[in-house]
């Protein structure tokens, strides 16, 4: 077996639906609360990939970070270290995208 961690963030406005998605993903929870998430909220999940004859076990590190623009100057330095990222919007609200 082998085993990879990857930091992963998620990026939008406020009120996108970050911390909807995460839930989901994560913990195969919904709610349709909107909760604001203050700076960075940190969650693990991890996915058994079956790979030639291996299994690869992944462990992503999902940083969900504040969509506010108070957050902004700050926001560069969550980033660092990061393996990709997830850019959320509300095709409701086209300001979003």
């Amino acid at each position: 077996m082998i085993s990879i961690a990857k930091k992963v963030c998620l990026l939008g406005d406020l009120a996108v639906g970050k911390t909807s998605l995460v839930s989901r993903f994560v913990y195969n929870l919904f709610d349709d609360k909107y909760v604001s998430t203050i700076g960075v909220k940190v969650s693990r999940k991890t996915v058994i990939i079956p790979r030639a004859g291996d299994i690869v076990e992944l462990t992503m590190m999902l940083w969900n970070l504040a969509g506010n623009e108070e957050f902004d100057r700050v926001r560069a330095s969550y980033l660092r270290g990061a393996a990709g990222a997830v850019l959320v919007c509300d095709l409701t609200r086209p300001e979003t995208l």
